[in-house]
């Protein structure tokens, strides 16, 4: 309700209009519409036309807490945060940190930005009206003191209890999951020892000169829901922090499926080690489908270039090549296919990787051959750079090179492509791909689609690194426990997000990407009417467009629903 608020400044009287919000757990009056002095009000009640119209994004802000508050989020962050010294659960600026928590995880999903910027962000979104409050106090100093109450050893438990609401409430299949890592860089000081986890790593957005925080995922095929994530530091290689992860993930797996029967375990080849294989094979009744490194089965390749047949997958036609085979201690149904666009890539990765080594050949030749040069190199010198030079994957196969003396004891080289190798390979081993599964009962197209569903967590990896809605980055903190909560946020942002957008797309028929979903529940937008006039103060939704309207109905965006009740404290 609103109603007419006067307060003195400089000896004068200014009134405004006002709603009573909530602040730190007390009533207060927020203003809505600054009216000015008696005689600016009295000039403003003899206008003829005395109305003003604010309006906030409403849609994206509105979904995801509707979504929080079905899932309980709020409830089941409190009950894994560090006590009072009294018992009393921890809370600032009128706000529980489970509340904190998933105002940042809204936030991330809408707008990454940091913590100090949350607010710039907010007072332009329906927030504040929707929860009945004001958010003005909170800063980065708010969201680090509540980030701070949440135990590292708890963030399991609390995805674990949101995982099994998500699978309750949205009957989410789960045959097929999908695991993979990926890294995130970071601005974090080389000088910085107050955090371990950021390291120097092979970096997958090519920052090798910064610390990086490596992340792995498991999500559903289908709706691409996290179930599982862990944080691990940023020098791990996949196959480390698969290992040391296992337990873990499939343990969570046995708590929200009961058993393991019928969940595969979708995961590439840059996971597998013979270690992995020998924990998965222990783990009874776990199935997977994995990959395996071609160079290292060169063999199978060579067998399955004399005996390819075609199979039908997606309704195209798939050179493939099945064979029941010891690989690692363990029979394993082992599927070897040829993919052209696969081909066609890895062609021009050899080619993009021959222009380097082109160019630091040439940089070394010049320099056998400067007449100027003072440092002398033996024959062996110059054979052990130019093997350092073109060693790489495929190029030491077919840049090849021929010492030349030029007088005595003084030598240089020429270099060239061996074209019959790299016809042989393009011929014999590029484009193929060999797949490995325990699944002895599924077809050849069912172990291929499997694989591909692979494509699916890297998708999820491609919206946690867009600038623009769900990034991990930015990222302003510098201690293990605040990155580990951070990254915590990001995913229960990310299954807020993709807990809305499967219901979009099962019930309304929605059908563009995840990012454009968001974009387009931001067009659905808040007025607020102020009638001066009156002192009348009226919230309703904008005319939502016609291609809107439906997800609007399916996600209950609608003027009855703009003031969810959800404890905040």
């Amino acid at each position: 309700m609103a109603f007419l608020s006067a307060r003195l400044s400089r000896g004068k009287k200014y009134w405004s209009i006002c709603e009573s919000r909530r602040v730190n757990g007390k009533p207060k009056n927020i203003p809505i519409e600054y009216l000015g002095t008696v005689e600016s009000l009295f000039k403003r009640l003899h206008q003829e036309d005395d109305i003003v119209i604010n309006t906030y994004s409403h849609g994206d802000t509105s979904v995801l807490l509707n979504i929080a508050i079905e899932l309980n989020i709020i409830d089941i962050i409190n009950k894994f945060v560090t006590p009072n010294k009294d018992g009393t659960k921890p809370s600032r600026d009128g706000l529980s940190v489970g509340a904190s928590i998933l105002l940042a995880a809204i936030g991330r999903a809408c707008h990454p930005t940091s913590k100090m910027g949350w607010y710039d962000w907010c007072r332009n979104t329906s927030l504040e009206y929707c929860l009945k409050t004001f958010f003005s106090d909170l800063d980065s100093q708010h969201f680090w003191d509540q980030m701070n109450m949440i135990p590292v050893e708890n963030i399991p438990l609390i995805e674990e209890e949101i995982v099994k609401n998500i699978i309750e409430k949205l009957s989410v299949k789960l045959d097929l999951l999908l695991y993979d890592p990926t890294n995130f860089f970071t601005f974090i000081s080389s000088q910085n020892h107050h955090c371990d986890i950021p390291q120097r790593g092979k970096n997958k957005q090519k920052r090798l000169d910064l610390r990086q925080i490596g992340m792995l995922l498991m999500v559903t095929r289908e709706d691409q829901i996290p179930l599982f994530h862990k944080t691990y530091r940023g020098n791990e290689n996949d196959i480390t922090s698969f290992k040391e992860a296992f337990k873990e993930f499939t343990n969570r797996l046995k708590s929200i499926t009961k058993e393991l029967e019928d969940v595969t375990i979708v995961f590439d080849k840059g996971n597998n080690s013979k270690d992995n294989f020998k924990l998965i094979d222990n783990e009874e009744g776990l199935y997977y489908v994995g990959g395996l490194v071609s160079s290292y089965f060169k063999d199978l390749i060579k067998e399955a270039n004399d005996n390819f047949t075609t199979t039908k997958v997606d309704n195209k036609d798939v050179p493939i090549y099945r064979i029941k085979k010891k690989v690692w201690g363990q029979e394993r149904i082992c599927l070897v296919t040829i993919s052209d666009q696969l081909k066609e890539g890895q062609i021009q990765g050899i080619n993009q990787h021959l222009a380097k080594k082109y160019k630091k050949l040439e940089e070394f030749k010049k320099q056998l051959e400067n007449p100027k040069s003072r440092k002398q190199y033996t024959k062996e010198d110059i054979e052990t750079r130019l093997q350092k030079i073109i060693k790489g994957q495929f190029i030491d196969e077919i840049l090849k090179y021929d010492l030349v003396e030029l007088k005595k004891n003084k030598f240089t080289f020429t270099y060239y492509i061996d074209g019959d190798s790299f016809d042989k390979l393009k011929e014999e081993f590029l484009g193929r791909s060999i797949m490995v599964t325990n699944r002895n009962d599924w077809s050849d197209e069912e172990i291929i689609l499997a694989y591909r569903g692979q494509s699916k967590v890297e998708y999820v990896f491609k919206n946690l690194k867009n600038p623009y809605h769900l990034a991990v980055r930015p990222q302003y903190h510098w201690t293990d426990q605040k990155i580990e909560v951070h990254i915590l946020i990001c995913i229960i942002s990310y299954m807020l997000t993709a807990t809305a957008y499967s219901r979009a797309r099962k019930n309304a028929g929605y059908k563009r990407n995840i990012s454009n979903f968001l974009n387009d529940l931001k067009r659905i937008r808040l007025a607020c009417v102020v009638r001066k006039k009156g002192s009348k103060v009226k919230y309703q939704l904008e005319k939502i467009s016609d291609d809107l309207k439906k997800i609007a109905r399916i996600l209950k965006i609608s003027d009855n629903n703009t003031r969810p009740k959800v404890k905040l404290l």
